[in-house]
């Protein structure tokens, strides 16, 4: 009887579909908590990643708008200067002109004529002499005035930078949450050739500003639409550019003008500066909220869950959520333009954009270059070679995700 019973119970199949159908529920609710923290995961590497970005990419706006902003000052010094630099140029033919009638004032044939001209051109003289002396009272001034705004941008663009790139990051409503708070690197811009930090510009050599405004007068008249023929214009562009230089030495003086900017040539330590460089570079870092509060917390809770973990469990998928939260992101601020560099400040074609991250050779203490170099063609230290390779590419390709 007992035998009986126990064989049936053996060979019964009734809810064998109820059980299967239990385990395939709790599999597709483990895979939908799975899926739905994915997701939400998937959803905050976005947004910070994007409010990294959005960081770096203010930070290099406010860099490039502190260099357009240097190239309108340095055209305010040239214009000012070049008012100057006419008046000063024809007092300085006046001039030369009376020198020459006084020459002639001494022969027999042309005294009369010669002085009556003197007579004339005496008085005029004299006129635009005085007129001169208040225009350089006043460009004086505006030069004063100038110099100390070029020395406000230099140093107070990198503090805007770093405060828009903190506004874009952590008060902005589309990137908030995650994103808690960031920065970016350098906070004060880099490193000066003359020390200090700042935009990377220095001065320029005085007598550029009057070369600028005399080259520049001269080729407004070369480019004048009118009937006269090109050549003669270009030709007359010419001699009127030579002409003003007469009165260069009056104007270009260190204490009637100040310096213009130039975008720095060298380092401190002699290295050419150019674009792509890292003196033109911001690195943003993002700071994300922890995936455990608000909204985040659900897709957490989802993904605990369906590992068979609980609210206090943790993992080593879970630890890694820590670097999760950390966004990083670089742009650059560049001229956009085929000029020569001498001409960087001098145009308003400073432009920003995005750019892959990459890890600053400046970051990397000396003693690994060293070694990294050292280890260049000596197969007993191959590995070391090969290692560097790797932290190379890694510092160049992996770290972004653009």
């Amino acid at each position: 009887m007992m035998s009986g019973r126990r064989g049936s119970l053996i060979e019964e199949t009734r809810g064998a579909m109820m059980l299967i159908s239990l385990f395939m529920a709790l599999f597709l609710i483990g895979t939908l908590y799975y899926i739905l923290g994915v997701g939400d995961a998937v959803i905050y590497r976005r947004i910070m990643q994007d409010g990294a970005d959005a960081g770096a990419y203010a930070a290099s706006v406010m860099g490039a708008k502190g260099m357009n902003l240097h190239a309108l000052l340095n055209v305010v010094m040239a214009v000012t200067a070049g008012i100057l630099l006419v008046i000063r140029s024809v007092e300085m033919l006046l001039e030369i002109i009376l020198g020459v009638l006084a020459g002639l004032a001494a022969t027999v044939v042309l005294a009369p004529k010669a002085l009556a001209l003197i007579g004339v051109l005496t008085p005029v003289e004299s006129t635009i002499e005085r007129v001169g002396d208040t225009v350089e009272q006043f460009v004086r001034v505006a030069h004063d005035a100038l110099d100390v705004a070029h020395h406000a941008v230099q140093h107070g663009y990198p503090l805007l930078a770093q405060a828009r790139a903190v506004d874009a990051m952590a008060f902005q409503e589309a990137y908030d949450p995650p994103v808690a708070g960031g920065f970016v690197i350098p906070p004060l811009g880099p490193r000066l050739p003359e020390g200090g930090r700042g935009l990377p510009v220095e001065k320029d050599d005085i007598g550029t500003l009057c070369d600028r405004a005399a080259d520049g007068l001269g080729n407004r008249l070369s480019h004048v639409n009118s009937k006269v023929p090109r050549w003669l214009l270009k030709f007359l562009g010419g001699v009127v550019s030579k002409s003003l230089r007469l009165g260069k030495r009056k104007t270009c003086a260190d204490d009637v003008v100040e310096s213009p900017r130039r975008v720095i040539e060298t380092r401190a330590n002699g290295t050419l500066v150019w674009l792509g460089h890292e003196e033109f570079q911001y690195r943003a870092y993002a700071i994300g909220r922890s995936p455990h509060e608000n909204h985040w917390q659900h897709g957490e809770q989802g993904v605990r869950t369906a590992q068979a973990g609980n609210d206090e469990g943790r993992n080593a998928t879970h630890g890694a959520h820590v670097v999760g939260r950390i966004a990083l992101a670089q742009a650059e601020y560049y001229f956009n333009g085929i000029e020569h560099k001498s001409e960087w400040l001098w145009k308003q074609r400073w432009r920003a954009r995005l750019r892959r991250f990459r890890i600053s050779r400046a970051w990397i203490p000396r003693g690994i270059l060293s070694a990294c170099s050292g280890a260049r063609g000596r197969g007993s230290l191959g590995g070391l070679a090969g290692l560097c390779d790797v932290a190379r590419d890694f510092s160049i390709n992996a770290v972004s995700a653009h």
